[in-house]
């Protein structure tokens, strides 16, 4: 994992979804609240979308509402390229992932793990800062993994 390159910055904030915390929170929870119940509980995996949040973040909440905070402890997010040609499956560069709300950590251990298997490159951090699709889910996750 690079050391330059700790911490990937929350790009998309202010433009795809609210860079202000307390309104992010507030718009989140009343999309979680809409959703309802659970009723796949607990997902073990979960597919949403990663567009703008004006245009899906209501949507997202239905799947993020069958999360369970108790039982899930690792979450892998998988996202499309859209600015740069991958072969294969790309790695971020970085610790850290910021959030509106506070920092998310990546566990080094699997990270190693994944990249000593020699089926992943490692994505730059430009790379990373410029893609949306991964960014779009961290306030989600942050928010439903905060409980």
């Amino acid at each position: 994992m690079s050391s330059q390159s700790s911490i990937r910055r929350a790009t998309h904030a202010g433009s795809w979804y609210v860079s202000s915390a307390k309104d992010l929170s507030s718009q989140l929870e009343n999309w979680l609240n809409v959703a309802g119940e659970p009723n796949h509980c607990p997902a073990r995996a979960i597919i949403a979308p990663h567009a703008g949040y004006q245009y899906c973040g209501a949507c997202s909440a239905y799947a993020y509402k069958q999360v369970d905070p108790t039982i899930i402890k690792h979450v892998f997010i998988l996202g499309p390229s859209h600015h740069v040609r991958l072969s294969g499956c790309a790695l971020s560069p970085v610790r850290i992932y910021r959030t509106p709300f506070g920092d998310l950590t990546i566990n080094e251990t699997t990270y190693e793990e994944l990249y000593s298997t020699g089926h992943f490159e490692e994505m730059t951090l430009g790379t990373d800062e410029d893609e949306h699709s991964i960014e779009m889910h961290l306030p989600f996750i942050a928010k439903v993994m905060e409980k």
